[in-house]
């Protein structure tokens, strides 16, 4: 019994040191993040469209020039007696050129709007950029502190399976000379074994979590890292008033949706210059070179050269108030997202007075799981020296061992949780690229 269950531990422990093949930080995690990422690429491919399209040529201020050139050839035979011309077909051709100039010189100030709307509409694209990257950062931090969670955790049940394997010889040894019973040692092995399966399960666990984080990076899920950063929560402490300060002027979600007012209050004032006359100008110039051909009568190198250029205006006098309509429509849609605005003020407000209360409350939380802890650890040495000396029961024991893991794993949750809520709180007052975002 005892050789295959060294056996067994032999095979689970093998199976963590795998894991030091390659090391990796939390800043290396985020950078890979940041640079394999789907969803930050396509975003990038949207920021160069919008980019692209926030120039003076696609708002209108350059006018537009054509060329076009055009070839025909006729052929046709006249059998009317009143033709001049008899019998013979008659064939002709004509070669065309043309270059046109269109410009709009005056269009109620649209140049102007439209190009101040293709600049909100690249910094809207950077915005929703952005906003996925902190989603990104914030998501790779947590899968990395959940790993390091899941990596404790199975280093405190292999503690627990060596343990649990010392206690299991101890009571085998004492069965052999009778100072222990057939059930203590039945109770012994069962305990050995389910600590073991705990074991396996737990190293599932950590496994899963590391797929999720390769996952996150976008790289092959079956890459194995060692994880070389600690599951301890930052020394800081929140001021409510000031990240609530910082959270109005830096939070992306907001900033988002005041360039979306931007744009909304640009397309109002495009529906604005519809009310002002239009000026365009117009110039070109059209060369033609003919010939004509019948029996005996031919005319070859006609040409004819002509110029034009001119100026209008033009004014719609009445629409059937379409156009105001439209106007007023944009102005409700102003309110309402001026309304958006507001609601969305109040409920990250909400937010982050709950999580400001969660952090505290989680950080003293933590403080006393600690605590507990390392009373845990203490009565746990305690208790395997009376053990051994036989001063405690095998029961007894067990009990004070099963103590020590909930208490282990209680304080692992406990950071996790922290660090979860104190990532919430950097996320909404704009600071997470700031944060962990750096990885020079």
């Amino acid at each position: 019994m005892i050789k295959n269950i060294t056996i067994f531990l032999f095979i689970c422990f093998i199976s963590l040191t795998v894991y030091g093949q390659d090391k990796l930080s939390l800043a290396d995690a985020i950078q890979m993040g940041l640079k394999n990422n789907y969803e930050i690429l396509i975003g990038g491919k949207n920021i160069e469209i919008a980019d692209r399209n926030n120039n003076w040529l696609e708002a209108g201020a350059l006018p537009s020039i054509s060329v076009s050139t055009g070839y025909d050839n006729n052929w046709s035979k006249t059998d009317n007696p009143a033709s001049f011309i008899q019998g013979d077909p008659a064939t002709s051709d004509n070669n065309g050129y043309g270059m046109n100039l269109n410009w709009v010189l005056f269009n109620g100030f649209k140049v102007h709007i439209t190009k101040s709307k293709l600049q909100k509409l690249q910094e809207q694209s950077e915005g929703n950029l952005a906003i996925v990257v902190e989603n990104t950062i914030q998501s790779i931090v947590l899968t990395y502190y959940d790993a390091l969670v899941q990596e404790q955790k199975l280093s405190a049940l292999k503690s627990i399976v060596l343990i649990s394997n010392d206690r299991l010889k101890f009571i085998e040894t004492k069965n052999d000379v009778g100072n222990a019973s057939l059930y203590e040692l039945s109770q012994a092995k069962k305990a050995m074994l389910v600590d073991s399966t705990n074991y396996l399960l737990q190293d599932l666990a950590f496994k899963n979590a590391l797929r999720n984080l390769n996952m996150l990076m976008a790289i092959d899920v079956e890459k194995q890292f060692l994880l070389t950063d600690k599951l301890i929560l930052p020394n800081v402490d929140f001021d409510l008033e000031k990240i609530k300060s910082k959270m109005l002027f830096n939070n992306q979600t907001l900033k988002n949706q005041y360039i979306n007012q931007e744009i909304l209050k640009k397309d109002k004032d495009l529906i604005k210059a519809n009310l002002f006359p239009v000026v365009s100008f117009g110039s070109g110039t059209n060369y033609s070179l003919s010939s004509f051909e019948q029996g005996q009568f031919s005319s070859k190198g006609n040409t004819s050269l002509s110029y034009y250029a001119n100026i209008s205006l033009s004014f719609k006098l009445f629409d059937g108030h379409k156009n105001h309509r439209l106007y007023n429509n944009m102005r409700i849609k102003e309110e309402i997202a001026q309304l958006t605005s507001d609601q969305m003020k109040l409920k990250l407000i909400n937010s982050l007075a709950t999580n400001y209360n969660l952090y505290t409350t989680r950080k003293d939380i933590l403080r006393l799981t600690g605590q507990t802890l390392e009373a845990a650890e203490v009565n746990l040495k305690i208790a395997t020296e009376k053990f051994q000396k036989g001063t405690i029961g095998s029961f007894e024991y067990r009990g004070i061992q099963q103590e020590y893991l909930d208490a282990a794993i209680t304080q692992f949750e406990a950071t996790y949780n922290a660090l979860n809520t104190y990532t919430d709180i950097v996320r909404l007052t704009g600071g997470i690229v700031e944060e962990f975002g750096d990885t020079k």
